[in-house]
């Protein structure tokens, strides 16, 4: 079970917000709040609402002077690759089956599936979005351990947020924090994954 979000993917919020703030009169402490405490944004990763309704609550909120095209546009402009990642996948897929599980949402992920080729390798995909709760939910682990058919000892899990780790372990999944990509090829050696 891999995680999508500074893992396969780097993630750099911060352009979203700087990308925002060129259309609003709002300062970027402001539009920085907005942005982490947004009730739409937990929605939206739920597939609760719509990519429409998702950009007029913004546009609402932060009044912000943009089309839904230009929003599109900045709220996909946050990733850019992890390369040691994708070549240590590929070595991955000869011996295991991989499963992406993400709390994620559709205009996000419908950009990473368009630009980064290296999901395909995935033979199984869990989305927050899709499935309608995220990490740390116990409800979507019990999705990932139906998906995968693997009893929870027989699963490494690897996610950069320490809470979705310790979620993943009280249901017996084996875990691994991903801090930084040579402190993962340590864990997964200890872990007995052969690479």
């Amino acid at each position: 079970l891999c995680d999508l979000g500074n893992v396969i993917v780097f993630v750099n919020e911060g352009k979203i917000i700087e990308g925002i703030s060129k259309y609003s009169n709002k300062n970027k402490g402001y539009i920085c709040r907005f942005f982490n405490r947004s009730i739409a944004r937990s929605g939206f990763d739920k597939g609760k609402i719509s990519a429409e309704q998702f950009f007029r609550h913004f546009k609402t909120n932060l009044n912000l002077k943009l089309n839904f095209s230009q929003f599109k546009k900045i709220w996909t402009s946050c990733f850019s690759p992890n390369k040691e990642m994708e070549e240590l996948l590929k070595k991955l897929k000869k011996n295991y089956n991989l499963v992406l599980l993400s709390n994620t949402d559709e205009m996000h992920f419908t950009y990473i599936k368009d630009n980064y080729p290296i999901l395909d390798i995935f033979d199984g995909i869990i989305l927050s979005y899709k499935v309608g709760y995220k990490k740390p939910s116990p409800l979507i682990y019990l999705h990932a351990l139906k998906k995968t058919g693997r009893f929870p000892s027989h699963i490494l899990y690897i996610d950069d947020i320490k809470g979705y780790v310790r979620a993943a372990k009280l249901f017996g999944i084996k875990s691994i924090q991903y801090k930084n990509f040579k402190k993962l090829k340590i864990d997964l050696k200890q872990n007995n994954i052969k690479i």
